[in-house]
């Protein structure tokens, strides 16, 4: 499939993908199965196809979920395994929630079971309720009924920002969680963890982007956070720690993020 396609003019779609991962490292190889999901919105989008375009989109947002699931099984461990002991696969198949290989083994889980897990990142009941009311909607139009729901631009578009606003709302309450595990991070590189690296560049690339999905949006987060409450009380820290930051800025304005 054409890698080139234009998907700019897809409503909500180029911001969506903001919050999706922008490099990642994954059996399964998420990155190129996100550039040919977003080929896909593209195309049924370009020929006026939006029910099959929002499908499209509907496993971008999946995605994300499976994605955000997995970052909390890695940032909340305890509560993430106290969370997930009960839960339960499709036809009793067999899955260990806290050594998933993929994220898309999160697919073997019902997918109006999956969202609870973001009471761990205090997400509130409504905006959980909207992941499964978005899960109904998806679930309703890929049913053989006759019709189509979605017809127009317009209807496209509300589908498209309900998806988006969920993605935000999910976002900001992972903000957190992406500073506590970026302060790991800083303090890992302070320890001399990542000596084996001869250019900060690449500790961003593939112990941040690479294997821990970073989207740009949370690359951002990590960006903007101050190192001064970490070096007030070890001010040992400052030179090593302030050079880190300048190249994760300089990482960010280099790839147009900033």
């Amino acid at each position: 499939m054409n890698t080139t396609v234009d998907y700019s003019k897809v409503p909500h779609l180029n911001d969506i993908l903001g919050y999706l991962p922008i490099n990642a490292v994954d059996k399964e190889d998420i990155s190129t199965y996100i550039q040919n999901i977003t080929n896909l919105v593209s195309i049924n989008y370009k020929y006026e196809q939006y029910q099959f375009a929002y499908f499209g989109l509907h496993l971008l947002y999946m995605t994300y979920i499976y994605c955000t699931v997995w970052k909390i099984s890695k940032t909340i461990e305890t509560r993430y395994a106290d969370v997930v002991v009960f839960a339960k696969p499709y036809n009793n198949k067999t899955l260990d929630f806290c050594d998933i290989e993929s994220i898309f083994q999160y697919s073997l889980v019902p997918e109006k079971e999956l969202p609870k897990i973001f009471k761990l990142i205090d997400l509130d009941k409504a905006q959980i309720g909207n992941i499964i009311g978005l899960v109904d909607i998806r679930n309703d139009m890929a049913h053989a009924s006759g019709k189509f729901e979605i017809l127009t631009e317009e209807n496209f578009d509300i589908k498209a920002n309900a998806v988006h606003i969920s993605i935000k709302n999910i976002h900001s309450c992972m903000y957190k969680q992406i500073r506590i595990w970026f302060h790991d991070i800083l303090l890992k590189y302070y320890n001399g963890e990542f000596d084996g690296y001869v250019e900060i560049k690449d500790i961003i690339s593939e112990q941040m982007i690479q294997s821990f999905y970073l989207s740009v949006n949370e690359i951002l987060v990590c960006n903007e956070m101050s190192v001064r409450n970490l070096v007030s009380s070890n001010p040992e820290l400052t030179e090593k720690l302030d050079l880190f930051k300048q190249e994760l800025k300089n990482f960010c304005e280099n790839s147009g993020y900033i």
